[in-house]
């Protein structure tokens, strides 16, 4: 019989929690007038007081719990056929993956902070230090994933974990020069964590058919 973590929609979650990420900016640009994706970063959709706030911070909390579910199922399948590496990965990425989504939801930007440019904050830092977190641990997974055999997942993934700070990291340095493609750069860093997990999803969902 069928265990839970084994059925197709348990393991498919994420790529629906991946799109409705990577839709996140198209809806606010359609929704809000205010909202430009070149200049202005992605959280401004969540940011305290602004119109859609609540909709788009239950759209990520959404998105988020579905990933989280088919990485929860990938742990299960991880421990039941003994890949103890490919197990540790998992749940590295699972926990960053669950501060992450908490703080989107818990600590939202405000406006100002959104549409100008500020000193480092607190936020900032502990915001820069999960986004490496998450970078390395899709670096990380994807090195377990060679070891378990897993060739294309390994290639995407790393891939992928290395981009992922580089936009975030390149979007931190264009805030700084002042130049208005901030808002560029993190949407397509928001999109890129959005198709890793996509890819992780898609990849074992695609096991379970054969």
């Amino acid at each position: 019989m069928q265990q839970w973590w084994q059925k197709k929609i348990i393991i498919g979650a994420g790529m629906i929690g991946s799109l409705l990420l990577i839709l996140q900016s198209v809806l606010g640009t359609v929704a809000w007038s205010t909202y430009k994706i070149g200049p202005y970063p992605i959280a401004m959709l969540t940011a305290k007081g602004t119109p859609y706030e609540l909709g788009f911070r239950m759209l990520q909390l959404i998105a988020g719990m579905l990933i989280l579910v088919t990485l929860i199922s990938l742990i299960k399948y991880a421990v039941v056929t003994k890949k103890s590496k490919f197990n540790r990965s998992l749940r590295w990425l699972s926990l960053i993956w669950l501060i992450w989504m908490v703080l989107q939801f818990v600590w939202p930007i405000t406006l100002d902070v959104a549409i100008t440019v500020t000193p480092i904050s607190v936020r900032d830092v502990v915001f820069g230090l999960v986004i490496i977190g998450l970078g390395v641990s899709l670096i990380q997974l994807g090195r377990s994933a060679q070891a378990n055999q897993f060739e294309s997942l390994s290639n995407a993934v790393t891939l992928l974990g290395i981009l992922y700070i580089l936009f975030n990291f390149l979007t931190y340095v264009v805030t700084l020069l002042g130049w208005p493609v901030n808002g560029f750069l993190d949407v397509i860093a928001n999109d890129v964590i959005a198709v890793a997990m996509g890819f992780v999803s898609w990849y074992f969902m695609r096991l379970a058919e054969s």
